[in-house]
């Protein structure tokens, strides 16, 4: 029995955090800004729903990021692209109440593990938030495991907060869940074992999309989905494979109403499924 997980949130690298909040506002999600990572140069805003969460993220001074190797673990490596970041989603966070045990565990089953490190971000209302983290992974294994957060306040206690400051309220468009990230993979086999084993958890059987053009299993966090595609024909899913690699490229947000029809919409390098 593994160490218990629960999807916590998807970053997605974008130049300018600070306009998300209207551009979301569009397309009835409610979004707000968030504050910075003082020490590392980043920034972001933030889209709650629960406690499930989307943290659009960006470089406020690139002098003060860390040394390439731990951009990498970030996801920071490729975002760096002229005078401007490489937009789209990077990495996935799961949330555990158990990070040391976590680590020893990883680390027992040959990965390479970084931490737990000790994290913190300052609000806008100056509130400073703790939190460790938690890298593990291979060099050569494709697509990159999740990183791993424990938060210092229980998520009763963070609900609560962030619901009186109006971090996680209302959506315009209804009361959104968000249910699945999918990554683009090379070999829906290999990877999905791979997780399976590292995360303690059985993916589905494979099966056809028809949509996206590939095969995909599913991993499943209670209520929340770990999709994995491999396309295998010419498409949105193959070329975001050829120009972005192995990564998350399509993040599932469920509204519940039925009344809009569901669509697919590109944001800032990545799609998104709203319905």
């Amino acid at each position: 029995m593994g160490v218990q997980l629960t999807f916590d949130h998807a970053v997605h690298f974008v130049n300018k955090p600070e306009q998300a909040p209207e551009e979301l506002a569009g397309l009835g999600i409610h979004t707000v800004n968030g504050g910075r990572h003082e020490s590392v140069g980043t920034y972001n805003a933030l889209t709650y729903f629960d406690l499930r969460y989307i943290e659009w993220i960006g470089i406020f001074d690139p002098k003060l990021l860390p040394p390439h190797q731990d951009t990498q673990r970030y996801g920071l490596v490729d975002t760096l692209a002229g005078d401007g970041y490489v937009e789209g989603l990077s990495r996935i966070a799961l949330r555990t109440e158990q990070i040391d045990e976590l680590a020893e565990q990883l680390a027992a089953e040959g990965n390479q593990v970084i931490g737990p490190v000790d994290c913190s971000r300052r609000r806008p209302d100056g509130k400073l938030l703790e939190w460790k983290l938690l890298f593990a992974g291979l060099p050569d294994e494709g697509l990159p495991l999740p990183f791993f957060i424990q938060w210092n306040d229980s998520d009763e206690d963070r609900r609560a907060e962030l619901t009186a400051n109006g971090t996680i309220t209302d959506h315009a468009r209804g009361p959104i869940t968000l249910d699945y990230v999918a990554f683009t993979v090379r070999d829906l086999g290999k990877t999905v074992s791979r997780w399976e084993k590292w995360l303690h958890l059985e993916a589905g059987e494979a099966v056809y999309d028809d949509y996206w053009k590939g095969k995909k299993q599913v991993i499943s966090l209670g209520s929340f989905q770990l999709v994995f595609l491999e396309p295998d024909q010419e498409g949105p899913a193959r070329e975001y494979l050829q120009s972005r690699g192995e990564r998350p490229f399509l993040v599932g947000l469920n509204s519940g109403q039925g009344g809009s029809p569901e669509q697919y919409v590109n944001i800032h390098g990545s799609f998104y499924h709203l319905k």
